[in-house]
């Protein structure tokens, strides 16, 4: 793929479709949160209820990380590709809105596999799917961001979509509590909401197709190609990419073992678990909640980016710090809002930045599936090294170091996103 030079009036205006009413950020917003609440409801809590049901209490750590493992990898591969896909989409649906009806449909298919799956390659089967349909539905909600929303209220868009995450971490968690009774419902119930928030911005948001005649070739030479940015070429993208790397491989360390923290360290085993993981997810999402309205506010207010987000990655190093003081519930809540803050405040703003940043922003689907991978890279590393770190003698306070030493290393390497306040 040939990387344009981004300007500043190819990176900051919309095109002409851009100018919607009000009814286009409601319904983007309600497809972040459902695609949020149904790719989050596994690896926040039903995933681990589903490997505890299939394998038993002996091999239920090693045998999450392997599911969730593999299943980020699927999501690596995939957020790109169907970013590149629908760049280049020419159907008369839209280049957008037809990856915002795949993407739940093969999201829901999976969810399906892992809540009536009864074998580990099941489940493995399920999140895979999962991770690739919501994956493509969250790339997809991202370009109509970056496309159709006017830079003088993105900010504040972005702001309203960076609890997204957290709260749909805080809806999953309360779902699966009422339908824990039935492993298919507490599955696939957060799938059919997700559904339905991409049918309304399948709805209302303004597409067209891809125009054949400006297309350049794509094949798997392209494909593999789009994984790189040159970092000598486009350092500040490359720069922001890290951070994000650096930050959610200390937040998405809490995300990743939440369930078994609860349960092994803190001690709310059996029946216990997964209300004191509502409440601890509850805690987490009102504090992302109330960061990043704040954070998005502050950013198109004052015009400046980065000082909210090395403001986030400080909260996320002192929430895992926290977390090392004794293994309390009160301890584990205080963490937990400081990740909070953390997370939604971070999402809030680094779109914001990156679509300054983008090295090619007439291909900003594809950008933006490559920018993913920073999120979704973590969720694959984690649970091969965490399941080192912690054993089978529960030492998670080990990694939660790693994980504030990561957060501080996230702020350090804003200092290379160049160009931008």
């Amino acid at each position: 793929m040939t990387r344009a030079t981004p300007t500043s009036s190819q990176v900051a205006a919309p095109t002409p479709t851009a100018r919607a009413g009000l009814l286009l950020p409601v319904a983007l917003v309600a497809a972040y949160y459902g695609a949020y609440i149904a790719v989050m409801s596994p690896p926040t809590i039903s995933m681990a209820l589903r490997v505890r049901d299939v394998v038993g209490e002996g091999q239920r750590v090693s045998t999450l990380s392997t599911v969730l493992s593999v299943g980020a990898f699927a999501a690596a591969i995939a957020s790109p590709l169907l970013g590149a896909l629908s760049d280049r989409t020419t159907l008369r649906l839209g280049k957008r809105r037809t990856w915002l009806v795949i993407g739940p449909l093969v999201g829901l298919t999976g969810l399906a596999c892992i809540g009536l799956g009864g074998a580990v390659w099941l489940l493995v089967v399920g999140w895979v799917l999962a991770q690739a349909g919501w994956s493509g539905t969250l790339m997809a909600s991202q370009a109509v961001l970056t496309e159709r929303i006017e830079p003088g209220v993105r900010g504040r868009v972005s702001g309203l979509m960076g609890p997204a995450m957290p709260i749909g971490m805080v809806a999953a968690t309360l779902l699966v509590s009422l339908l824990d009774f039935s492993p298919a419902l507490m599955l696939l119930v957060p799938g059919l909401i997700g559904a339905a928030g991409a049918a309304l911005l399948v709805a209302v948001a303004p597409d067209a197709p891809a125009d054949k005649s400006t297309l350049p070739p794509f094949g798997p030479r392209e494909f593999f190609s789009s994984f790189y940015v040159n970092p000598r070429r486009y350092p500040a993208y490359a720069w922001a990419f890290a951070s994000r790397f650096l930050m959610f491989s200390g937040v998405f360390i809490i995300l990743t073992y939440q369930t078994y923290i609860v349960s092994d360290r803190v001690g709310y085993g059996g029946d216990s678990t997964a209300g004191r993981v509502f409440q601890s997810t509850l805690l987490l999402g009102a504090g992302s909640l109330v960061a990043s309205l704040l954070f998005g506010m502050l950013d198109d207010r004052t015009g400046r980016l980065k000082p909210w987000l090395r403001l986030a990655a400080l909260a996320s190093a002192g929430g895992l710090l926290v977390m090392c003081v004794d293994n309390s519930f009160g301890i584990f809540l205080t963490g937990m809002v400081l990740i909070g803050v953390a997370q939604g405040g971070y999402l809030s703003v680094d779109l914001p930045m990156v679509s300054r940043v983008l090295p090619d922003p007439e291909h900003a689907a594809q950008e933006l599936g490559v920018y993913n991978l920073a999120l979704v890279v973590p969720q694959m590393l984690i649970p091969l090294y965490g399941s080192l770190i912690v054993g089978s003698h529960d030492n998670y306070p080990p990694l939660f170091v790693v994980g504030a030493i990561c957060s501080a290393l996230a702020i350090a390497s804003l200092a290379g996103v160049r160009g931008v306040k």
